[in-house]
């Protein structure tokens, strides 16, 4: 009877481990493995990203190719009656163009989204609709909330932090997201006060009615400060009470690039109010022809907004890491489908 038993039992092991071999193996580095691109068509420049990842554990195994596109849709759209130009979609088309050909030869999938300026253009979605259909890409209109996940969910891939311990500042041409999770439910400041928008505000104020606001000049930053922290005392008290005791990253190119070269940070560096209140004291008062890059007319204006956040929800220090909304692109299996 023992040896009957004993029989059957080693059978229906057999038959399991049989059935089992037949069934993909979910936790194969070759199911989780991925070559991807993200293209994240935002409201100041298009950024791409190609990696190999694991999407299963949320990791970047290897950045394969890194580019940025200095699209400045926020202003064309400012300056044509809230539409976008054709001789911009031209352009546009054609990078997209030459970067799938590339993507095709080297068997890459790609995924892409449009943020905030083209749910603001009259013609955003006709322009999105013509883009993807012209290019053969799956290009998605995101709303602002989608925008806050993929840009948090892109920082805990890259820093590996945990997600408790950390909230994502994300500051782009058209919108702002302020992004603490607490107990696995994600709280987010969906703002337009951002690079572009705030520059247009100091012009106002200025009374002009387009190019740099520069110099910006000490009257007009202690105004635009005013402007900015009026702005952050909306956000909840959840965003308030996290931004001030956790771990603060910033991504997109205002935290990246514009503040983390103004003041020459090196890599993986936190910067802090008073760094950023030494370089405001002396950059307000110069022009374009003493600052540097594609995006001249917003570096300063950059400066106080972010100044002014960090000083009203007492924010010390911001670590700026390379992520942008391409990043979680790449681990956003809904995008994938």
């Amino acid at each position: 009877m023992v040896s009957l038993l004993k029989y059957i039992s080693c059978l229906l092991f057999a038959l399991t481990l049989t059935a089992c071999s037949s069934l993909p193996h979910l936790s194969s580095p070759y199911h989780c493995e991925k070559l991807r691109a993200g293209i994240d068509i935002g409201s100041g420049s298009t950024k791409v990203l190609v990696a190999k990842i694991n999407k299963c554990k949320k990791k970047i195994i290897k950045i394969v190719e890194e580019r940025n596109f200095a699209f400045k849709f926020k202003e064309s759209l400012h300056l044509n009656g809230e539409r976008l130009p054709e001789d911009l979609y031209n352009k546009v088309k054609t990078t997209i163009d030459s970067l799938k050909a590339n993507f095709k030869a080297r068997d890459i999938e790609v995924r892409a989204v449009a943020t905030e300026v083209f749910r603001q253009a009259k013609n955003g979605e006709s322009f999105i609709s013509r883009l993807s259909k012209e290019t053969n890409t799956k290009i998605l209109i995101i709303n602002q909330e989608k925008e806050a996940q993929l840009g948090f969910w892109g920082a805990v891939a890259v820093t590996e932090k945990s997600p408790l311990d950390i909230v994502v500042w994300d500051i782009g041409g058209g919108s702002m997201q302020i992004t603490t999770m607490r107990k696995n439910h994600l709280f987010s400041y969906l703002g337009k006060l951002a690079s572009v928008s705030f520059k247009n505000k100091i012009i106002a104020y200025q009374n002009k009615l387009r190019g740099s606001p520069n110099p910006i000049g000490k009257y007009n930053a202690l105004w635009a400060k005013r402007t900015a922290q009026e702005e952050a005392k909306t956000l909840d008290n959840i965003l308030k009470a996290d931004s001030k005791n956790k771990e603060v990253i910033g991504i997109g190119g205002v935290h990246y690039f514009s503040i983390k070269n103004q003041l020459s940070l090196k890599p993986a560096l936190p910067y802090s109010q008073f760094q950023m209140e030494q370089q405001i004291k002396e950059r307000v008062n110069w022009s374009d022809r003493l600052l540097s890059g594609a995006y001249k007319e917003t570096e300063v204006s950059n400066l106080i907004l972010v100044k002014a956040f960090m000083e009203s929800l007492k924010i010390q220090t911001v670590l700026p890491i390379k992520v942008n909304l391409a990043t979680g692109i790449l681990f956003d299996e809904s995008l994938w489908q």
